[in-house]
């Protein structure tokens, strides 16, 4: 092989594994932010709410974004199986609103790494994400955050 055809060909390479990185995020469904209904310590919303159409098909989100009208800090409830994680996104090494990126929480000031269960992967973060109490029946999903 010729170092041009080499080169091209590498190249061609990786703009393809770029392109398919950035497709494979752009498939995924937005950020939503659900309806909630709040009384004294908590939170409540429809279990339907982690539900979407696409293509005509009924789809399942794997997480939702809660903000109650004075909080500084959203609320981040994942889905896993029929369990609820709710973790407050706010980052336990200097208070900067940790992003969702995929499944774990990335910290942009410092690069701290949660798991979706807010465990500290990487730091300088040392303490978990706080992390609040779920229950669910039949319909809701209730957060208390006392």
């Amino acid at each position: 092989m010729k170092r041009r055809d080499f080169i091209v060909t590498g190249s061609q390479a990786g703009v393809g594994i770029c392109l398919a990185a950035l497709l494979g995020e752009g498939c995924a469904p937005a950020a939503k932010y659900a309806a909630i209904t709040v009384e004294k310590n908590k939170i409540s919303l429809r279990k339907s709410e982690f539900q979407y159409t696409k293509k005509g098909k009924v789809q399942e989100r794997n997480f939702l974004l809660i903000k109650p009208e004075k909080a500084v800090f959203p609320i981040c409830l994942y889905k896993k199986g029929e369990e609820y994680i709710a973790c407050l996104m706010r980052c336990t090494h200097q208070d900067c609103e940790v992003e969702l990126q995929g499944t774990r929480y990335i910290c942009p000031c410092h690069g701290s790494e949660f798991s979706n269960e807010g465990i500290v992967l990487t730091g300088p973060a040392e303490e978990n994400l706080r992390t609040f109490k779920t229950t669910h029946d039949a319909t809701h999903v209730h957060i208390l955050v006392a």
